[in-house]
């Protein structure tokens, strides 16, 4: 049984990684899935500025029509997240970085939104985490998906460890 909105905070493991591997203390970063600001307040501590907001307070990503900066760190809802690529960049989101499942372009549909918004970089983790904090052993392989223009034309494959 899946939680109420998708809710399943960042693992600090990756906040971390990506703003050591990605953030540039310069940017003003909008954080849409603030959840529980583990996140925003990671990029704030790097010195980014950031503007955090959540549908639980109301502020849902998809009711946004223009970006409130140009560029998103996040850990979107995974059911939604073909859906919030495209939105980010028909609101005018021009760099962005996102945790996502690893095999997000491992289909159809995947292939299609990959050749039409190819991430510069593309980043498997190798660990996993309790991401759905059941309390158990790690049950999910992750990957960070980072564009620094809405359509790279090439992808960069990495893998990170911690």
């Amino acid at each position: 049984m899946r939680r109420e909105l998708d809710f399943y905070p960042t693992p600090l493991s990756i906040v971390e990684e990506i703003v050591r591997r990605w953030v540039d203390p310069d940017m003003v970063v909008w954080e849409p899935c603030a959840g529980d600001g583990r996140l925003s307040r990671a990029l704030g501590e790097k010195g980014c500025t950031v503007v955090s907001s959540d549908i639980t307070g109301g502020e849902d990503f998809f009711d946004y029509t223009e970006a409130l900066t140009p560029v998103i760190v996040t850990n979107p809802p995974f059911r939604p997240i073909r859906k919030f690529i495209e939105h980010a960049f028909d609101i005018g989101v021009e760099k962005m970085a996102l945790v996502c499942p690893e095999r997000l372009w491992a289909c159809r549909k995947g292939r299609q939104q990959f050749e039409k918004y190819r991430p510069s970089r593309w980043a498997n983790l190798d660990w996993r985490e309790d991401y759905l904090q059941k309390g158990g052993a790690p049950d999910r392989a992750l990957a960070v998906a980072m564009w620094d223009v809405p359509h790279s034309p090439e992808c960069r494959y990495e893998i990170w460890s911690r």
